[in-house]
């Protein structure tokens, strides 16, 4: 696992070079704003947050079979080829950080089948449970962290006009899937 997440990070820091290198000039405004976005993300989340990860110790049987799951949904995301730019971003993106509403419960424009009601509601409940495990102080520390990714992470996405991929009304679930994005992200 160790040695995939390296080969990810190599991939994300020098294949981004590489497209920022290579000023293709068939690439839209709107390809070469969501790479500067996605790179501005990563390095956001390193300086900002890698530390504040490191210190979570949270460990989970569940969660980790769900990032399991998030890995193959993710890898289905997975552009053949780098003529499509917007799938390779955001399968770059969230390769990086997770987004389990976008991969897992299937929201990313890419999912041409989505899941079944059924199976939302199966993962919804799988979250409440992991989310219940969670100790009040750790979700409290988890809850103002990922507040916090939010913020910028849509102070980044306002030049942009980005979709975030959270299309929960539900202030509760979404604070849970923030927190559960987070925890994923410090799975190894």
């Amino acid at each position: 696992m160790k040695f995939l997440k390296s080969l990810l990070l190599c991939f994300l820091f020098f294949g981004l070079g590489n497209f920022k290198a290579q000023k293709i000039e068939n690439v839209s405004n709107e390809e070469q704003s969501r790479f500067i976005f996605v790179e501005n993300f990563q390095k956001l989340l390193i300086e900002k947050y890698a530390g504040k990860r490191s210190q979570i110790n949270f460990k989970n049987a569940k969660l980790t079979d769900l990032k399991i799951q998030y890995l193959k949904n993710t890898n289905l995301l997975a552009p053949e080829n780098n003529s499509n730019l917007k799938i390779l971003a955001d399968y770059t993106h969230l390769s990086f950080y997770p987004n389990i509403t976008a991969i897992i419960l299937k929201n990313h424009p890419f999912f041409q089948t989505k899941i079944s009601d059924e199976e939302k509601q199966k993962y919804n409940e799988l979250f409440l449970e992991i989310a219940k495990q969670i100790p009040n102080e750790t979700y409290i520390e988890l809850s103002k962290i990922t507040d916090e990714i939010n913020r910028d992470k849509f102070a980044l996405t306002i030049p942009y006009r980005f979709e975030i991929f959270q299309d929960l009304f539900d202030e509760n679930a979404r604070k849970r899937i923030d927190i559960i994005n987070f925890l994923l992200w410090n799975v190894n």
